[in-house]
C-alpha cells in the first residue's frame, strides 16, 4: 500500500505520469468533493479515496474494517510535506481502531507533519449507540482527523475604521458553526465590526486578499452558506448587504434564514435579493416577532459577500436609510492593481531564431514566435501571460476572466503559433489557479481557412493547481489555436507541440 501511495503520488505531480499509474488517474483520484462524508468523516470523496486538508497540505486517507483487521492510511500526495505518511494494520476488531489512533497520533508528531494541531488528538471517545460499521469513520475523526487544519486564505490584520453601526450588528458576536466554502476569504470577515478595507498591492497564497467572504468559483451546488449560532434569541427588523470592493466577482444572490430553538426548519427572513458588484443595500423587514437563535446566509451560486448586517433596532437617523429597493453602487472607485504582476518579456527576432535553434520549440511560446491575438475578457490578468516562457509565480500571471454567472457562457483566447505545424500535444498549466480555473475547455485550431476541433469540451475542474496533457493526432497543419473556458476561468500557461 505505501508503494503504491507513493507512485500515486508521483504521478500526481508528472504529467507523464509514471510506469504504474498515469496523470490522468491519479488527478481524478485525488481530487474531492463533498458528498456527505464531511459531517461523519471531515473529509472529502475522491475515487477510492478520502481527502483531507491540513493546512498547506493535501492528505490521501482511507480506513479498513473488515472482520478481524483494522487498517487506517494516511500520506500527503502534495504541500510542505509531500510523500510522508504511514500505513498501518492491526489483527483487531472494534478495539483495533483505538490502537491504530494511538499509533497514528505518535508517527504524525515524529513525522511533524504540518497543518495538525497535536494538541487537539484525543484518547477516546464515545461509543455509545455507534454501530460497529460506523465505529471507524466516528472513531478516526474524534481521535484524529479533528486536528486535522482547514486550508483557509490569510486573515485581514491591517482592519478599518470601526462600523459604527457595529454595536447594533447582531451577527458581530454571532459564531461560525458551519462554512460550505470559504476559500478565497473567510466567512468571518463577513460579519465584523469594521468596516472593509482594501489593498491593491495585497496578495497571498489564494490570490488577492479580500475582507470579506469568497468562496470559489464553480460552485457544484445551488448556493454556499455560512451557518451561525446567536449570542442570544434575537427578533429582526432590518438587513443591510454589501459587495464593497467585489466587482466581477460578487455573489449574485444572497437569502436568509433563520431557525428557533427546538426545531430544525429553516423559516425565510429575506428572500434571494439581487446584488450588484461593489454595492450595498439595506432593507427593513416585514415585522416580525419571530425570535431566531441560528442564522444562514445563503450566496447564490457563489462569489464574494463583503458584509452582512442584522438588525432589532437602529438609531432614529439611520432608520430611514433601509428602504432602499435596488443595490447602490459605492461612490468610490476599486483602487486598481498594478499589472501585469509578472515578469516582462519581449524577444528580439534574433533572440526567437536562436531559441528556436537551442530548445525544444514551444509553438504557443512568446521566445519562439508565438503572438497573442485576442482575448473576449481579460478582467483579472492579460492573456499574453499564457506565453511567457517563465515559470508562473502566482495566480496573476496568466489568463483569468471574471465570474460568469451564465451557465452557456464561455471566454476565448486565440493564439498565433510561432510556425504552421502539426500539433502533436497541447498542455494547460492551472498551477496557481486551485479554486477557479475554468470547469471545462474545449481546444479549436485553425487549418486553411477552417477551425477544426482538436480537443473537445472536456471538464478540466479536477486539475486545479495541476496541468493537462491532450495528445493530437489529426496530421494536420495548424496557424491559429483558440481556447474556449466554459464559463470561465483562468490558466497560466499553454504549451503546444510538435512532437
Amino acid at each position: 500500500m505505501a508503494q503504491f501511495l507513493n507512485q500515486l503520488t508521483k504521478a500526481f505531480h508528472q504529467i507523464e505520469g509514471t510506469e504504474k499509474i498515469s496523470h490522468d488517474t491519479a488527478v481524478q483520484m485525488l481530487y474531492g468533493t463533498d458528498k456527505g462524508c464531511r459531517d461523519f468523516m471531515g473529509c472529502d470523496m475522491g475515487l477510492g479515496v478520502f481527502i483531507a486538508e491540513a493546512g498547506d497540505n493535501k492528505l490521501a486517507l482511507h480506513q479498513g474494517a473488515n472482520e478481524g483487521f483494522r487498517c487506517l492510511y494516511i500520506h500527503c500526495v502534495s504541500g510542505p510535506d509531500t510523500g510522508s505518511g504511514l500505513v498501518i494494520l492491526c489483527n483487531a476488531d472494534d478495539k483495533g481502531v483505538l490502537f491504530i489512533a494511538e499509533v497514528a497520533q505518535e508517527v504524525l508528531k515524529e513525522l511533524k507533519i504540518s497543518g495538525i494541531d497535536f494538541n487537539k488528538f484525543k484518547t477516546h471517545f464515545d461509543e455509545k449507540n455507534i454501530t460497529s460499521e460506523n465505529l471507524v469513520n466516528v472513531g478516526y475523526k474524534n481521535l484524529l482527523f479533528n486536528a486535522f487544519l482547514p486550508t483557509l486564505p490569510e486573515e485581514i490584520i491591517n482592519r478599518g475604521a470601526s462600523d459604527p453601526l457595529a454595536p447594533y450588528n447582531l451577527l458581530t458576536q454571532a459564531i461560525i458553526q458551519k462554512v460550505s466554502n470559504q476559500k478565497f476569504a473567510r466567512a468571518k470577515n463577513m460579519i465584523s465590526s469594521y468596516s472593509p478595507v482594501f489593498d491593491p498591492e495585497l496578495f497571498g497564497k489564494q490570490g488577492k486578499i479580500m475582507d470579506s467572504w469568497e468562496s470559489a468559483r464553480h460552485n457544484p451546488y445551488e448556493f454556499d452558506f455560512v451557518e451561525l449560532a446567536l449570542v442570544e434569541p434575537s427578533l429582526f427588523h432590518y438587513v443591510s448587504l454589501s459587495t464593497k470592493f467585489h466587482d466581477g466577482n460578487q455573489a449574485e444572490f444572497v437569502r436568509i434564514t433563520g431557525k428557533c430553538t427546538n426545531t430544525s426548519e429553516w423559516s425565510e427572513i429575506l428572500p434571494k435579493q439581487k446584488m450588484l458588484g461593489h454595492s450595498f443595500i439595506d432593507i427593513k423587514l416585514d415585522t416580525s416577532e419571530i425570535t431566531y437563535t441560528h442564522i444562514k446566509v445563503e450566496m447564490y451560486p457563489d462569489g464574494g459577500l463583503t458584509r452582512v448586517g442584522l438588525y432589532a433596532e437602529l438609531p432614529e437617523n439611520n432608520k430611514l436609510k433601509f428602504t432602499m429597493k435596488v443595490c447602490e453602487r459605492f461612490k468610490e472607485d476599486i483602487p486598481k492593481s498594478k499589472k501585469p504582476l509578472s515578469l516582462k518579456y519581449e524577444p528580439s527576432p534574433r533572440a526567437i531564431t536562436r531559441n528556436k535553434q537551442k530548445a525544444k520549440i514551444n509553438l504557443a511560446g512568446l521566445a519562439f514566435g508565438a503572438k497573442f491575438v485576442s482575448a473576449s475578457n481579460e478582467h483579472y490578468s492579460p492573456a499574453i501571460q499564457l506565453l511567457s516562457p517563465y515559470p508562473p509565480i502566482h495566480m496573476f500571471d496568466g489568463l483569468e476572466s471574471a465570474r460568469s454567472r451564465n451557465l452557456d457562457n464561455f471566454e476565448e483566447v486565440i493564439i498565433e503559433l510561432a510556425e504552421v505545424s502539426k500539433i502533436k500535444r497541447i498542455i494547460l498549466d492551472f498551477t496557481f489557479f486551485v479554486n477557479n480555473n475554468p470547469r471545462e475547455v474545449s481546444i479549436e485550431g485553425l487549418c486553411g481557412d477552417e477551425w477544426s476541433v482538436l480537443v473537445k469540451k472536456t471538464n478540466v475542474k479536477v486539475y486545479a493547481a495541476n496541468r493537462i496533457q491532450f495528445k493530437i493526432s489529426d496530421g494536420l497543419n495548424y496557424r491559429l489555436i483558440k481556447i474556449k473556458t466554459f464559463p470561465d476561468g483562468g490558466i497560466n500557461r499553454l504549451y503546444v507541440f510538435a512532437d
